[in-house]
């Protein structure tokens, strides 16, 4: 009897723990132990809907470090413009990642970021995969149409 409520307990969990994330899902693509997902032709998009979008998923949008990351996202968008996960929206120039990461790495257009009109916060791949500041949401050509969320697992 005691076996068989330990291998119950070793199963499934005390019924006090909290459920972990869920994991990635299965269309996802695996990259250096991250999981990666791009939603592309969302009506309505905007940075805010993309982020928490992801964040319903149980992922955050993507955080991009170093230069194999960013080759492998520039892949991943195929030249669609897409949502990544930062902004410099709290503080102009300042730009922090939706994960608490380092802002270490950069891979800016040359000229980028411009905050063209004032209102450009957020961090968006353009040609090439290099980066972009954009607008919160807008119909614009350069304007993402979609986003990239990324599991951490």
């Amino acid at each position: 009897m005691k076996i068989l409520i330990l291998s119950a307990f070793l199963a499934f969990g005390s019924p006090d723990t909290p459920p972990g994330p869920p994991p990635p899902p299965e269309d996802s693509i695996e990259f250096s132990g991250h999981h990666y997902r791009l939603v592309d032709e969302v009506d309505g998009l905007s940075w805010t809907s993309a982020k928490k979008a992801c964040e319903a998923d149980g992922a955050h949008l993507a955080v991009v470090t170093d230069t194999e990351e960013a080759a492998f996202v520039a892949g991943l968008c195929d030249d669609r413009y897409m949502y990544l996960g930062a902004s410099d929206h709290e503080d102009e120039g300042t730009w922090k990642w939706v994960d608490g990461s380092p802002w270490e790495f950069t891979h800016w257009m040359r000229g980028q970021p411009n905050d063209y009109s004032g209102s450009e916060d957020y961090l968006a791949t353009y040609d090439g995969g290099e980066w972009v500041d954009v607008d919160h949401s807008g119909e614009d050509f350069w304007m993402p149409t979609g986003y990239i969320c990324e599991w951490d697992r």
